[in-house]
């Protein structure tokens, strides 16, 4: 037998017992020369399934992440099974307190609510703002990780510490690529329309429900947390085994996503357009519209919205979570479609009946 003395702060990795007085600081280790253990290679199941392991569901992190996922559940009911039901009843019978949380223009018939619980309709350039500096500190949080070994701004590591570590599993759902691909996705289009809403929207002015105005800031927020939960760190990253026909799946996402990002961009600056005359606006009022998406669709911007949310869905495909993100957006999008449709056609008598409400042809 032999004594070998160990640096007080690895007790805490390997174990063993303190001997002498409580100022000695050491601890002692008796290890016998010819049966020494190897320490293992791997994690076993055991410990992998633990409370404290990341991909435990008692972990907090997957606490968080059943979190995120109701909030969009909820969501979804809040702001598509709701209003259906409120538009079905008179607006006059409703409640003041509803009526001003749910304030969206058509779907309150227009009205201009007052008050605490309702906002003008121009403040959602501020959460645009605040998902464009979201997505931003989550690119460079993934850039940090898989850029490793390379010179990189300090930022980065700052965002990465305090955006992507509380949130991340060790269970990844897709490609490093994949991530990086949806995070730049999420950089571009937040960046649009950031842009758009400053310097190109011609806001009416009509107020919102507060519940409409914080619904940004939670759609996404639980967006980009969802897609940094499961995104790999850099040692699984370079393990894992893709599949022969991802990079085919990536490019075709990103051409869809590409080109609805240009024709949103295309029916906006329409819409903005309509409402002015030598770049000086003269009227809020809602125009009928031709030309381009318009002879199809009563709303191109949302028609191409539900589009690049599927061309998400495919770059992230694998993932657990963001089924939930599309389930909210698509089903606001097609319920705020199907109402401006109905609007357009009850204001305007000459509206084109074959012209559809969100699916050219279809719907």
């Amino acid at each position: 037998m032999r004594t070998r003395k160990w640096p007080r702060r690895i007790v805490s990795v390997f174990g063993g017992r303190r001997v002498g007085g409580s100022d000695s600081g050491k601890t002692e280790f008796h290890i016998k020369a010819k049966n020494r253990v190897a320490a293992p290679t791997h994690i076993s199941s055991a410990v992998s399934c633990s409370p404290s392991h990341p991909c435990s569901p008692s972990h907090p992190r997957c606490r968080m992440m059943d979190a995120v996922n109701a909030m969009f559940v909820g969501m979804t009911f809040m702001f598509v099974a709701v209003p259906l039901v409120l538009k079905s009843m008179d607006g006059t019978r409703l409640p003041v307190a509803v009526a001003r949380l749910y304030a969206y223009g058509k779907i309150t018939g227009g009205s201009r609510p007052s008050g605490v619980l309702s906002v003008p309709k121009r403040w959602y350039k501020h959460f645009y703002a605040f998902s464009l500096a979201l997505s931003v500190m989550a690119a460079l949080a993934l850039s940090d990780e898989y850029a490793a070994g390379t010179p990189w701004p300090w930022a980065a590591a700052w965002c990465r510490r305090w955006l992507w570590d509380p949130v991340r599993r060790t269970d990844s759902s897709y490609s490093s690529a994949a991530a990086s691909a949806a995070a730049g996705m999420f950089v571009l289009q937040c960046a649009r329309r950031t842009y758009e809403t400053y310097y190109v929207n011609v806001f009416s002015d009509t107020a919102v429900g507060l519940w409409y105005y914080a619904s940004g800031y939670m759609h996404y927020t639980g967006a980009i947390v969802t897609l940094l939960a499961e995104a790999p760190i850099a040692a699984v990253a370079g393990q894992q085994k893709s599949s022969a026909w991802e990079p085919v799946r990536l490019a075709g996402a990103l051409l869809v996503f590409a080109w609805a990002y240009r024709e949103q961009w295309r029916a906006n600056v329409a819409l903005a357009e309509a409402r002015k005359r030598g770049g000086q606006v003269v009227t809020h009022e809602h125009i009928m519209l031709t030309g381009g998406l318009f002879d199809l669709v009563s709303s191109p911007q949302m028609l191409t919205e539900v589009i690049m949310y599927g061309a998400w869905y495919a770059v992230l495909w694998g993932g657990t979570g963001w089924k939930y993100v599309i389930a909210f957006v698509w089903g606001n999008q097609f319920e705020i479609a199907l109402i401006s449709h109905r609007w357009y056609q009850d204001k305007f008598r000459d509206y084109p009946r074959e012209r559809k409400a969100i699916i050219p042809y279809v719907l």
